[in-house]
């Protein structure tokens, strides 16, 4: 735990007057109430309802106590998607819980926009707390919603800003339709004008802010997979003067505390699986409220920390619609899988992905990757449960037209998020994550004893070398397509088709229509040499056994 302290001047007969201020913040909830895992079926450490146990602690504790969020709030579960596309009827089940638990702001997050402007707005309408973006801009006079840059709330004598902030990035990964009406301005630049003026009004300035950090806390280097603007909370402590306190997200990442140029930043884990603390002490001076001290951690969710029971009540009906949803049965399969591997060799549930794009999309080549590494199908019957797991988000399919050089250059591309063989002995492993593409429609051998640009070989098309100029037809998502995951060359191609449903959605409507799962790969592609796959699936099954978390 990090505090910063400023010298105090002596106060005549205690005359010196102090508030104390508790700061408590979630993000990248994504529809977890529940402490479970909707795929798995299995309880797991996370969710608003042991947040809210958390919250109540806290305020037993403390008189002055804000509860904040930092975006992507009703998209990422089953129960969140059921209630965005197959029962728009009832209120949005995160918002019920938020609303329960009293929270005081939330930033707009990316996923937000996921379902598109409607869901979006009612959502916000239905939230008993302002959703907050200084960097949306309305382009549209009438017919869209305003989302207000800033608040100002009144706390124990003091007054606080609470201004939000939203990764830039939304056209780049959403179809026009699902942001129509709304510019995104950099972050920075919208706060250099926001700052000072919610300074001019407030004694305690606090920023939530949808964006990461975009380099390693500790070593200060870039993350490799930071889009342009993408993350910015460490430029904004740096560049704009002002700033008390930053709460931020987006990044799947957890930060207790770190101190920036005099701000102070804290990152809860995503889904629930933390939460953020800040306590701030302001002192009265002749010039009005200063801050003398500040200090943030992080607080987990494990075991020991009970769910609320007036949030897994108001949650209950939800879920129990949720779970005969994804209860349903749609097929078979004649033996057990699991998606372990499925980064790092050809794999049945990778390659049943690629059918159902190169299908739909009607292409020659599909891209697409395993986003849930810890998806298991029994043999026998198969539920939409398991076939939803296959793919998490609600990215839609994009055909577009490439050449075979630039198929080459994706390929590569998704090359280098494996590390280099041979790996460092007795140190951990860099495994690939989910923005590691294989294809399907071609056939090729990555090699990670060759550097970086140069891991792609043998690669050929309907069993001959693939030439440079070679036109393909290849399946993605909209999110690569924008350069998600800086697959910069996929960005600008010709479209020639765009699926209005989500591929989630053509792939159990795929699924439903066959009756079966495939067991068996392909085989049309393979990691080199053997000793360095090996490797990486050792290495996978180890995390896999210490993890409850993510993807």
């Amino acid at each position: 735990m990090l505090l910063l302290a400023a010298a105090l001047p002596a106060w005549p007969d205690g005359a010196a007057r102090r508030v104390h201020i508790t700061l408590l913040g979630s993000t990248d909830l994504h529809g977890n109430i529940f402490p479970v895992d909707y795929y798995t079926h299995q309880p797991a450490n996370r969710g608003l309802a042991k947040i809210a146990t958390l919250v109540r602690e806290a305020r037993g504790e403390q008189k002055n106590v804000l509860l904040l969020d930092s975006g992507d709030t009703i998209q990422g579960t089953p129960l969140a998607y059921y209630f965005a596309r197959k029962d728009t009827s009832k209120t949005n089940p995160t918002i019920v819980a938020m609303n329960a638990l009293g929270y005081d702001a939330m930033a707009v997050g990316n996923h937000e926009f996921n379902f598109g402007l409607d869901v979006l707005w009612k959502a916000k309408r239905e939230a008993k707390f302002p959703w907050l973006a200084a960097n949306i801009k309305q382009t549209y006079k009438s017919g869209v919603e305003h989302i207000e840059p800033y608040i100002i709330k009144n706390v124990g004598g003091v007054r606080v800003a609470i201004i939000g902030f939203i990764t830039p990035g939304v056209p780049r990964w959403e179809i026009p339709a699902h942001y129509r009406g709304y510019e995104f301005e950099n972050i920075v630049d919208a706060a250099k004008r926001v700052i000072p003026e919610a300074r001019k009004k407030a004694d305690l300035v606090v920023v939530i802010a949808h964006s990461g950090l975009e380099r390693d806390p500790q070593t200060g280097e870039t993350y490799a997979d930071q889009m342009d603007n993408e993350n910015a909370v460490g430029a904004l402590a740096e560049q704009v003067p002002g700033i008390d306190v930053i709460f931020f997200g987006h990044s799947h990442r957890e930060l207790p505390t770190k101190l920036i140029n005099g701000v102070l930043l804290v990152q809860a884990k995503n889904w629930g699986q933390s939460l953020a603390r800040a306590d701030v002490e302001l002192e009265r001076r002749a010039s009005g409220w200063k801050v003398a001290s500040k200090r943030s951690t992080v607080i987990p969710v494990t075991d020991a920390v009970a769910a609320d029971p007036e949030i897994l009540k108001l949650a209950q009906p939800y879920h129990e619609a949720t779970e005969a949803y994804l209860d349903t049965p749609i097929a078979t399969s004649s033996k057990a899988l699991d998606a372990s591997t499925a980064r790092y060799e050809d794999h049945p549930f990778v390659d049943l992905i690629h059918k159902v794009q190169m299908e739909y999309g009607k292409a020659d080549v599909s891209l697409a990757t395993m986003f849930y590494s810890r998806l298991q199908i029994p043999a026998g019957q198969v539920t939409l449960r398991q076939i939803a797991g296959l793919y998490i988000y609600e990215n839609t399919l994009y055909t577009v037209e490439m050449t075979g050089a630039q198929l080459r250059q994706v390929l590569e591309h998704a090359a280098e998020f494996f590390p280099a063989w041979p790996f460092p002995e007795g140190g951990r492993v860099r495994l690939p994550g989910y923005n590691a593409d294989s294809a399907e429609g071609v056939e090729y051998t990555m090699d990670l004893t060759q550097p970086a640009g140069q891991r792609i070989r043998d690669l050929r098309y309907k069993g001959k070398p693939l030439a440079d100029d070679t036109k393909l037809r290849v399946a993605t998502n909209n999110y690569r397509y924008a350069g998600g995951g800086h697959y910069t060359a996929l960005q600008g191609l010709p479209v020639v088709y765009r699926s209005p449903m989500e591929i989630r959605e053509l792939i159990i409507e795929s699924v439903s229509r066959t009756g079966a799962i495939l067991p068996e790969a392909d085989g049309n592609w393979k990691i080199v040499p053997r000793e360095a796959f090996e490797a990486l699936v050792r290495e996978a099954r180890q995390r896999e056994l210490g993890n409850s978390g993510g993807p």
